[in-house]
């Protein structure tokens, strides 16, 4: 009998699909970092899978010597199991080395030197086309897996089958026509995105090969098998949680049966076993490493004394690493829709939701939303998430609020002081502008002001405006406008995004 399935693996598939719609937002600091655990979770996954499977070969070699007549058939397919899930796995480790590569390779600590570089993954995948190379290499893997199933079970296992080559159904919300297999994992994604999805598809491979020679091993007569080494197996859902998660770890034997419940203590407590495995659940709290620790005890199957083996599994407590992050700056600004981003490493982007204390927040997206604030002063946005069914804090930010800026009063494309005369006379009107500002598309409305003329050798003349527009009484003047005359602005009023009028500084023009 074969060693169960890592529970490990739910967990890392939910966090594989998290982090992928997380994408959608810009690529920050703890985006990437959690790339990087659920990376390396997938890897220690995979060893763990690898060893496993290792198992099952050799056992396939035990029985050869009490059972060679039905062992050989089965055990000889399961060699080709091996050997194409093998190469495939190799395959797909040569374009996380070769995307590695492009990014510009590993740092002195080991560690990817561009981890947020979007050019690699898309260049390999799409330009030199490895992409639609992998899709058809795992199509033919999954079918040439299915093809070692006996013919009745094989709709079951086409269901089940841990590797799967599909595009995900929200693939075209965004218009465009649906997306190719290459374009919707690896496009424009990070490289340790990429790295991470390429090791997905290689777990997937993993558990494949492991349902199928699990398969195959069943068929071998149950009452002949023999164990050669008994030990303890412990999985756990995750080595990395924060606080108010539940760690849920699986114990049993390493070869264990489903006709022999054994007896478990965890952390001082028995647990009951059903069909050979036993399940321990307690909610985690401290940040931190812990410690699991017990014992496993095996009646003995020829009646003597009971055997114990003891086992220690460590895992993490961190706490919740939230990102709340406006879009263009630390600053809310009255009058607008100030974009603001939000994600939760290891929590679903709808789990998560927002509030803020003096204004107004619009979810828009999958983590996205939109603030409005109408006073001075400062704001505060809290971030909670629905986890294990209870309502858990994960973190505040506060922010200033501040009014949009005042805009530069301009004539053309002058500022004031000196102007060319000639320049001056063609232009319509004042224009108030702001500049250097975060937001695009942010105008301010000129709504009056008294303008002055002082030309050499005529009186002064003055007007009034109701717009930006030069009135009427001094046009004349202005299109005799000289070299050496003056032009004068004051009591400008103008309006901004907030519809609040504000009294801007008088400007002179000095024409040249």
């Amino acid at each position: 009998m074969a060693l169960p399935k890592d529970p490990r693996q739910k967990m890392i598939n939910i966090m594989y699909l998290v982090l992928t719609a997380m994408l959608a937002l810009n690529v920050s600091a703890e985006i990437l970092n959690a790339f990087s655990i659920v990376n390396n979770s997938i890897n220690t996954s995979n060893k763990s899978l690898a060893d496993k499977n290792d198992f099952i070969y050799k056992q396939f070699d035990a029985q050869m010597k009490d059972n060679a007549e039905k062992t050989a058939p089965l055990r000889a397919k399961a060699q080709q199991v091996k050997q194409i899930s093998a190469s495939m796995y190799d395959y797909v480790e040569s374009l996380k080395k070769t995307i590695i590569t492009e990014s510009g390779g590993f740092d002195e600590h080991g560690e990817i030197k561009d981890k947020a570089g979007l050019d690699a993954p898309t260049r390999v995948m799409e330009n030199m086309k490895k992409g639609p190379e992998l899709e058809a290499k795992l199509k033919d893997l999954r079918n040439q897996l299915l093809t070692f199933v006996d013919p009745k079970k094989k709709d079951q296992f086409a269901k089940t089958l841990p590797l799967k080559i599909e595009v995900g159904k929200s693939n075209d919300e965004h218009g465009g026509g649906p997306k190719s297999w290459t374009t919707y994992h690896f496009n424009m994604v990070p490289t340790i995105a990429a790295v991470t999805i390429l090791g997905k598809f290689q777990n997937d491979i993993k558990n494949s090969e492991s349902a199928i020679i699990d398969d195959l091993f069943r068929q071998i007569d149950a009452n002949t098998f023999k164990f050669d080494k008994v030990r303890p197996f412990i999985s756990l859902n995750s080595k990395n949680l924060m606080e108010g998660q539940s760690l849920t770890a699986n114990i049993a034997v390493g070869a264990y049966s489903t006709t022999v419940n054994p007896t478990i203590v965890v952390n001082g407590t028995t647990i009951e076993a059903h069909e050979g495995l036993g399940v321990y659940t307690v909610p985690v709290s401290g940040i931190g490493e812990k410690t699991l620790t017990g014992s496993i005890t095996l009646p003995s199957p020829t009646g003597g004394a009971p055997e114990s083996y003891s086992f220690t599994e460590t895992y993490n407590v961190g706490a919740s690493a939230t990102s709340i992050s406006a879009d263009k700056m630390n600053v809310l600004y009255i009058g607008l829709q100030n974009p603001i981003s939000i994600s939760a490493a290891g929590v679903p982007a709808e789990q998560v939701s927002a509030s803020i204390s003096g204004g107004n927040m619009t979810k828009r997206g999958s983590g996205e939303y939109l603030v409005t604030v109408s006073q001075p002063g400062k704001a505060v946005i809290n971030v909670v998430a629905n986890i294990d069914g209870k309502t858990k804090s994960l973190g505040q930010k506060e922010f200033r609020v501040k009014r949009v800026p005042d805009p530069v009063l301009k004539v053309g494309v002058n500022k004031g002081g000196s102007m060319k005369a000639a320049d001056f006379k063609v232009q319509g009107g004042l224009r108030a502008d702001l500049e250097d500002f975060e937001f695009e598309g942010v105008k301010y409305e000129v709504i009056g002001y008294r303008v002055g003329i002082s030309a050499k050798g005529k009186e002064y003349q003055e007007g009034d405006a109701t717009s930006a527009y030069f009135p009427g009484n001094v046009a004349a003047s202005i299109r005799s406008l000289r070299p050496g005359d003056e032009v004068f602005f004051e009591n400008v009023k103008v309006k901004g995004p907030d519809n609040v009028v504000r009294s801007m500084p008088s400007t002179i023009f000095k024409l040249n």
